[in-house]
């Protein structure tokens, strides 16, 4: 309008401004002329003050209008709009509130008052925009500078999701893990009772949560439910695991059970896949428990139960298949690289050049991958021999070369260690696109994402036992491993074993006795495995200066100020657990990198390795390890009570 307005004005200055110039110069000058030319000057002025008054009006509609529709739109969202809104002043006490704030919360006092408006605070500091008030679902924004929060009602939207999610389908397999075992040298008629008692008591079970189940076998049932039905098991911590491991005790039968649950929006291909996958974990972790998992993408699983060790359940028939799929594995792949863990121990180590040797057997070349510069009192004596050894000397390679060296098509053989962040060089690990595993600890969520072959076995004592299994299975007279190679194998089951004191089976002594027909040195052992006067001392202190967390709960803790290496840590643990009425021990430490180290041990009646999964580590169930980047002392004395805790509740109620 006001565009329209200066048009016309402009046209009509123009047009008399033409008039007033034709009469001064086509008329001659006269009193008529000069009356013409005032007049137009005049209705120009008259004009120009119509025009400005006509804008000016224009304008303050304008503003009139907006104004109004301003106001209009700030009555609707601070009374219509389904928004609540809050203020508050410096003490945290409301000073308004919309008419979408429900009455009960106007109405709280003022203590009240201050209580919602710190728990909002604390919610979002934490990244938190969730609060409920009376049953009432809120997404809650803040303004701090303004002192204003905002609250959406979104209790459909939850109720909907809630709804989506309890009907997700859960598919499960279950498991008898030792089965076999139990029928062994059983008649038929016993065979058929053992059955009876495993199908009542999973039955009942599966019954009372109403779910499908299905036995496939003598050892193994599937089953099927929805998420609602998955949460009912977990709020009892899945008690069929306890109960049937209470009730075959009874009646003189070690049966445990194991599963492996997935659920989820995705496929059932997909959620049946990932629950068989659960259920390898459970198995390879040692059995007796549950492995729960989102069958989405990067999703990580929750375990359950574990609470008794694992029963041996490894076998020639599976050793010898694993010596010739690793045999596949070699004539299939370049040039071989083994690494163990950081600061690796004497398993580590003899593990690698136990696999150094097979690789030998099948004309492959091979290096040996360790960090010299990161190593403990005994490794450092174990390297000192090897040095002295030209042809093992030979097989060392640094980390630095090893990548230099490294070729498409090579092969990496992870020994004593599962998880890609403890590799001696995680930027090493992660150039290989070959890699195998050979590790004795119970699997956890970490873990290569494509492995070629896997040989995890927790009921074994150390790598260096599943090492020398498959070192058995190739060696003739032609090819045989060399008096110190089998000397450093020993070395690595005596370590793991506490001299033969801890998980330790007829197939450990076995392999000793192999290795010993092999030449391996006793006494050397002793020597690398012996503990000089200055760590002797260290243990001693940190022994003196532990702490009781209950009666049969010890914890030990250095200082700031003093760094140790990890296997005065693990020495202090065993020291500890060592003494009368002490069932679990924990050691904490600064290691010299300055990074946290956790020991655990126990005898057997606490599960310290999911005390140190809870921390980001584990290990076996009576002997288990950490790492805390970026922590204190004094953090990590706190989390480890936190993860005792836990456990201990967690025990309680099972």
């Amino acid at each position: 309008m006001k565009k329209n307005l200066r048009i016309k004005g402009s046209f009509f200055f123009f047009c008399l401004l033409l008039i007033q110039l034709a009469a001064i110069f086509l008329l001659p000058f006269t009193a008529v002329t000069a009356g013409i030319v005032i007049l137009i000057d005049l209705s120009l002025w008259m004009y120009m003050i119509v025009l400005r008054n006509r804008i000016e009006i224009s304008n303050q509609q304008k503003i009139q209008y907006a104004s109004h529709r301003a106001q209009e739109a700030l009555d609707y969202v601070s009374v219509e709009m389904p928004v609540g809104i809050i203020t508050w002043d410096d003490k945290n006490t409301f000073t308004w509130t919309n008419p979408a704030i429900t009455e009960s919360v106007q109405q709280l006092t003022k203590d009240d008052q201050q209580d919602m408006i710190n728990e909002l605070l604390q919610r979002a500091e934490k990244g938190k925009n969730i609060y409920k008030i009376n049953n009432i679902l809120y997404h809650f924004d803040l303004n701090l500078e303004k002192r204003v929060v905002y609250l959406i009602d979104v209790t459909k939207e939850y109720t909907l999701e809630n709804k989506e999610k309890q009907q997700q389908a859960v598919v499960g397999i279950l498991s008898v893990d030792n089965y076999d075992d139990v029928i062994d040298r059983r008649d038929d008629k016993e065979v058929s009772n053992l059955n009876s008692f495993i199908t009542t008591i999973i039955s009942d079970w599966m019954d009372s949560y109403r779910i499908f189940y299905k036995r496939v076998n003598a050892e193994r049932f599937f089953l099927f439910g929805r998420y609602d039905d998955l949460e009912k098991m977990i709020e009892n911590n899945f008690d069929l695991l306890e109960h049937i491991r209470v009730s075959a005790e009874k009646q003189d039968m070690l049966i445990t059970i194991s599963m492996g649950i997935s659920y989820g929006s995705e496929s059932l291909e997909v959620i049946g896949d990932e629950a068989q996958n659960n259920l390898d974990i459970a198995l390879v972790r040692g059995g007796d428990q549950v492995v729960v998992k989102n069958a989405a993408e990067g999703k990580k699983p929750v375990f359950y139960g574990g609470n008794s060790a694992s029963a041996a359940k490894r076998t020639r028939v599976r050793s010898r298949a694993m010596s010739t799929a690793l045999k596949n594995v070699f004539n299939q792949t370049g040039n071989v690289f083994v690494m163990g863990h950081r600061f690796p121990d004497m398993d580590a180590i003899g593990s690698a050049f136990g696999v150094a040797c097979l690789a030998r057997y099948h004309d492959k070349k091979v290096r040996i991958v360790i960090n010299e510069e990161e190593t403990i009192p005994d490794v450092e004596r174990c390297l000192e021999e090897i040095h002295q050894n030209g042809e093992l000397e030979n097989l060392l390679i640094s980390p630095e070369a090893a990548k230099k060296q490294r070729k498409a098509g090579d092969l990496l053989v992870m020994v004593d260690y599962h998880r890609p962040s403890l590799s001696i060089d995680q930027e090493l690990y992660e150039q290989f696109e070959n890699i195998v595993i050979i590790d004795h600890h119970r699997r956890g969520d970490e873990f290569p994402d494509n492995s070629l072959l896997t040989y995890i076995e927790s009921s074994a004592s150390s790598a260096s036992e599943l090492v020398t299994e498959l070192i058995q299975f190739e060696s003739n007279e032609q090819q045989k491993m060399s008096k110190m190679e089998a000397t450093l194998l020993l070395a690595g089951i005596t370590v793991d074993t506490k001299n033969f004191a801890v998980r330790t089976t007829a197939r450990t002594f076995d392999v000793a006795s192999y290795l010993k027909t092999c030449g391996a040195d006793a006494s050397l052992v002793q020597y690398l495995l012996s503990t000089d006067i200055q760590s002797y001392l260290e243990i001693s202190k940190l022994v003196g200066e532990s702490d009781y967390v209950r009666d049969d709960i010890v914890m030990a803790t250095g200082t700031e100020d003093q760094k140790y290496d990890s296997v005065t840590a693990a020495k202090t643990a065993d020291t500890l657990l060592s003494m009368v009425d002490i069932n679990a021990a924990f050691v904490i430490i600064k290691r010299t990198d300055g990074v946290i180290a956790i020991s655990a041990r126990s005898s057997g009646t606490i599960n310290v390795q999911r005390v140190m999964e809870v921390l980001g580590g584990g290990g076996h169930f009576t002997n288990a390890a950490t790492q805390l980047e970026n922590s204190t002392i004094a953090e990590a004395k706190q989390r480890l009570l936190e993860a005792i805790n836990k456990q201990l509740t967690e025990g309680t109620e099972e």
